[in-house]
């Protein structure tokens, strides 16, 4: 493991590890946000359309009862004045002017009056066109129709007329007799126009009348306006309505009410034209600050990820560093047993060099030959092999390699083991070591140094639990696929609130001085590596079963 000031980035198998990071990351954090984003700008999107459909539908009713309300006042206006002061004899001049100025005076949108007593000839008259005194009317449309009809007025589309300007005409009749008298008067548009453009400031649109062929009745210049082949009145549409995505338009949206003193309908549409610009204009913010959190979270992940690599190399760092040190608190604890195996080579080795100088001093003559001493000296090679054997295997334990496994067999493991250590020191201690092999295919893919570890620490464990005499049981086992490593003692046992804690690092039931706590929380992660578990049972006073289970090769 490299020191922590290291790049742990530069490793393979950390940036594999962030890059498995960021991929987690980005599904857990950005995916669901940038999903959350979307489907809020579509439902702001929808919401604001709706809202503004729902304005000019608004507006259009609006406006429509408006001018309703105006023509039901310009009538009654009419109905009046034929109902309670119409004579058959007729008027003259200054009755007629009265009459014009009491309509001028309900309303500056009023023209001029005229009077039809019985036939289709405008008698009467009070306006600016006075040619138009005695005209026949017979055979114009508005009074065809006022008189063929049973409701008492008519509302006429705008035209130019005989007057050759925009105007509209309201007629009212009254049947006296078998005869039917009418009072008709011309409007000014303008006021109604006029009405429309403050509206249109107000309301950020644009409003339009026209008939059932989809005629104009008042003049827009204030630029674009509804064609007429945006809309096409007739009896069966219903009374108002939302038009959308008319083809050939830049608006594509619009709204329209029928009146129902005449037939014309409102229509009104956006003030602005709806275009791909303008929906990013009007929504930019939201798609600004959707933006801002999506960088947002692409910097968190990225740092993230970073940071968890970090802790992840930390992590596996302590865990390293806690390994060895149980590798070097185990060999402090077993360090008497090795110096004394250590110690009978040593002797022997001593002993016979000693023999062998006497051998070979000249004042004892003993006439020895180098044959003669070849029995010496092979003992000599054989304890120095011996302590050979012990170096190596103690070695093996205090390197801090990296986990190489390797297929091995697990009897042959624990047997190098026993005996290279534990047999004689164990032995000395009135301990009985018994081996108990049933695991027949006992073949493991295992790091058989960090294994070692694990059954040198719960061989050691289970050595200090025994106080004076006892048994320890090695076993193996193959169960589902696994192999069952057993170390079994007659120990002191451990309680149930110990055993809850003893693979906690540095949670110790030795007495102090004794033992270092880690050895239980190394062997746990180990064997956790090598993706495996370790379980216990105990009962106090009784003693103990630590079971490791590797999966077979």
């Amino acid at each position: 493991m490299n020191e922590t000031n290291d790049n742990p980035l530069k490793d393979k198998r950390y940036r594999e590890l962030r890059r498995q990071y960021l991929v987690k990351l980005i599904l857990a954090y950005i995916a669901p946000s940038l999903i959350l984003i979307v489907f809020f700008i579509y439902q702001y999107i929808s919401l604001a359309h709706a809202g503004q459909v729902q304005h000019l539908l608004s507006v259009a009713e609006s406006q429509s009862k408006i001018l309703d309300i105006f023509l039901k006042e310009r009538v009654g206006n009419l109905i009046n004045l034929i109902d309670t002061s119409f004579t058959v004899a007729g008027h003259n001049a200054e009755e007629v002017k009265n009459y014009y100025d009491d309509l001028k005076r309900n309303s500056g949108s009023f023209i001029d009056v005229g009077f039809f007593y019985g036939s289709g000839i405008q008698e009467n008259y009070y306006g600016p066109e006075s040619f138009l005194v005695n005209r026949d009317y017979s055979s114009e449309e508005w009074f065809k129709k006022l008189l063929a009809q049973k409701k008492r007025y008519t509302i006429t589309d705008i035209y130019p007329g005989l007057r050759n300007k925009p105007h509209f005409t309201i007629g009212v009749k009254k049947i006296a007799g078998s005869r039917t008298h009418v009072v008709k008067s011309s409007l000014d548009p303008e006021k109604i126009y006029g009405y429309l453009t403050a509206a249109e400031k107000s309301m950020d649109v644009k409003i339009s009348i026209v008939n059932r062929e989809g005629e104009y009745q008042l003049p827009h210049v204030s630029g674009r306006a509804v064609s007429r082949d945006f809309f096409r009145l007739n009896k069966e549409n219903s009374s108002k309505g939302i038009v959308k995505k008319v083809k050939g338009e830049n608006g594509s949206l619009f709204a329209w009410c029928l009146l129902t003193e005449t037939d014309w309908a409102v229509i009104v549409a956006p003030d602005r034209p709806v275009t791909l610009k303008s929906i990013f204009i009007e929504y930019c913010n939201v798609i600004s600050a959707s933006f801002f959190i999506l960088v947002v979270l692409c910097v968190v992940v990225f740092f993230r990820s970073k940071t968890m690599v970090i802790d992840e190399y930390n992590k596996d760092l302590v865990k390293s560093q806690l390994e060895q040190a149980s590798k070097l608190a185990t060999i402090g604890e077993l360090s008497a047993g090795i110096a004394h195996e250590i110690g009978n080579p040593l002797n022997i080795i001593a002993n016979e060099v000693g023999m062998m100088q006497d051998y070979a001093d000249p004042s004892f003559k003993t006439g020895m030959t180098l044959q003669d001493m070849e029995p010496h000296f092979q003992k000599i090679l054989n304890s120095v092999f011996r302590c050979k054997d012990i170096t190596r295997k103690l070695l093996t334990f205090v390197r801090s390699d990296k986990i190489h496994l390797k297929e091995c067999d697990i009897n042959n493991v624990l047997d190098d083991l026993l005996d290279g250590f534990f047999e004689k020191e164990l032995s000395l201690k009135n301990i009985e070591l018994i081996r108990n092999y049933k695991a027949g295919n006992s073949k493991v893919k295992i790091d058989a140094n960090q294994i070692s570890q694990v059954i040198v620490n719960l061989i050691t464990n289970a050595a200090d639990a025994i106080e004076k005499n006892g048994t320890i049981t090695i076993g193996t086992e193959m169960k589902n696929n696994c192999v069952s490593i057993s170390v079994t003692d007659t120990g002191s046992g451990i309680s149930q609130e110990k055993i809850d804690k003893i693979f906690i690092p540095f949670f110790t039931t030795k007495p102090a001085g004794k033992g270092t706590g880690l050895g239980l929380s190394v062997s746990y992660g180990i064997v956790e590596n090598h993706g495996g578990r370790i379980k216990v049972e105990s009962i106090p006073g009784k003693g103990s079963i630590f079971t490791v289970e590797l999966p077979s090769a």
